[in-house]
Order: structure tokens, then C-alpha cells, then sequence
């Protein structure tokens, strides 16, 4: 039986490290080849060599998700290693601290030009490849803040409440080429972005307002990422998917962010 993503040519940002790199493992072993995408390029590097040691095909390229060139060179690289592109997860993220009043001007446009800026760009860059492999999938990566509001957290929530309607929006116009377009909500997840927050209160009422009562792994949003590239998904365009262990159900347990630091 062919594996679920059998010649399906995915990139994938900010792949060197936590959810990112969960998800290029994942789909390696479901068959896809994944270009990898990230700036810690020794760490992206890394994780490329161990999928293809592990039998998986796989290729690094530096990406700066606010750079449209990078996204120019990432989508050249992948069509020259693999002749094509099938599918996008557009990953890489950014956190930041602050309400509205404490949120500085360089948190706000740090944040919004990887976290916003960089999803329009990777959609933008590489949908036209896509078209031209006769179709497939995008995936954004949303967050349970762009769902419901916190008091801190400004810039970051404004970011993944705007990949939300900019999901959406996609759908519809890239659809009708053949291009579905859906995004991911995730909750707590076992990042690196988790480890400063570790014994934690307010990380601790987020777990107990979880019904689920524990944090997530890394590898179960990917399931929804596979699930979302994958043929099974065929007619699934402009969806929502929440991984979130059930905790948008009820009350928001919302996690305060420490501060702007690469999530990726």
C-alpha cells in the first residue's frame, strides 16, 4: 500500500526545531519529500541529514520567512532537488509579551513581519508552484489566541488572529486553481517555547482547564498537518482545525508568553 504522501514535494518553515521539525519528520515517514526551511541552518541541516539517514528524502535551505527572495530561492531549490512543489506548511512563528500599551514598535513589526508578512509571502511564492504541479495543499499554522483574546501577548495574537481570516481568504481565490488552503489552531505544545514556562503557574491553570490534562506533543499537530496534505483531505478548503485537547471548548486558559523569542 503507498504511504500517504507519496510524491508529494512539501516545504516547510521553520523546520529546525519544534513543531516544525516534527512535522518535516512526520511526513518524511509518510512519504513526502520535505524541504526544509529555517535560519538556524546548521540545526535545519541536521534534521535534514538524520531524515535522509532514517530512508527519507529531505533537503535544507535557508529561509527568512520575512525575506521574499529567501521565499524565492526556497521554492527554486526545492523544483531543482525534486522537479516540483506539491504542498506548504507555513510553521514559522514568533511570541511575543505585552499588552497593547507595553507591546515596544520593534515587537510589533518583528512579529508581524515573520508571523503575518511571512505566511502572505509563502503563500504568495509558492501557490504558483503548485498550480504548475497540478495542485495541492497549504497549511497555516494559527494559534488558540487567534481564536480568543489575552490580555498580553498583543502582537502575537493579532498576527494569528490575521492567519485566520488570511486562511480563509486564500481558499477561496486559490481553491478554484486547485489549491486548498486550511490552517491549524494548536494549543499547548512540548516546544521548546514550553521550557520557559515550566513550573509555571499560569502554564499550570492552562493545563488544568484542559480537559485533556496534559500538554501536546509536537508530533499530534502533525498528524493534522498530514491529514490536512494527504489526499483524505481532498475536499477539506478554508477549514479549521483545533488541536488544542479541548481547551477552546470552555474558559480559555490563556499562556502568557515571556517574551519575543524564536518559536520555531
Amino acid at each position: 500500500m503507498p504511504s500517504r504522501l507519496d510524491k508529494k514535494v512539501v516545504i516547510i518553515s521553520g523546520a529546525a526545531m519544534g513543531q516544525g521539525e516534527a512535522h518535516a519528520r512526520l511526513l518524511a515517514e509518510a512519504g513526502a519529500s520535505v524541504v526544509l526551511g529555517d535560519i538556524d541552518t546548521a540545526r535545519g541541516q541536521k534534521v535534514a541529514d538524520e531524515i535522509i539517514l532514517a530512508g527519507g528524502s529531505a533537503h535544507f535551505a535557508k529561509l527568512d520567512v520575512s525575506s521574499a527572495a529567501d521565499w524565492e530561492n526556497i521554492v527554486a531549490e526545492a523544483i531543482r532537488v525534486f522537479g516540483k512543489v506539491t504542498g506548504l506548511v507555513n510553521n514559522a512563528g514568533i511570541t511575543s509579551a505585552g499588552s497593547v500599551l507595553d507591546c515596544s514598535d520593534e515587537t510589533w513589526h518583528r512579529v508581524i513581519s515573520v508571523n503575518q508578512t511571512g505566511v502572505f509571502y509563502g503563500m504568495k511564492t509558492v501557490a504558483p508552484a503548485i498550480i504548475d504541479a497540478g495542485g495541492g495543499a497549504i497549511v497555516n499554522t494559527s494559534s488558540t489566541l487567534g481564536f480568543f483574546a489575552s490580555p498580553a501577548a498583543y502582537a502575537y495574537q493579532a498576527t494569528k488572529g490575521a492567519v485566520r481570516t488570511m486562511t480563509k481568504s486564500a481558499a477561496l481565490s486559490l481553491g478554484v486553481q486547485g489549491v486548498r488552503v486550511n490552517s491549524v489552531f494548536p494549543g499547548l505544545v512540548d516546544t521548546p517555547f514550553i521550557d520557559h514556562h515550566r513550573n509555571n503557574s499560569a502554564l499550570d491553570n492552562s493545563i488544568s482547564r484542559t480537559p485533556l490534562g496534559r500538554i501536546a506533543q509536537p508530533q499530534e499537530i502533525s498528524q493534522a498537518v498530514l491529514f490536512l496534505l494527504s489526499d483524505d483531505a481532498s475536499y477539506v478548503n478554508g477549514a479549521e482545525i483545533v488541536v488544542d485537547g479541548g481547551m477552546t471548548s470552555g474558559s480559555l486558559g490563556s499562556l502568557t508568553p515571556a517574551g519575543a523569542k524564536e518559536a520555531e
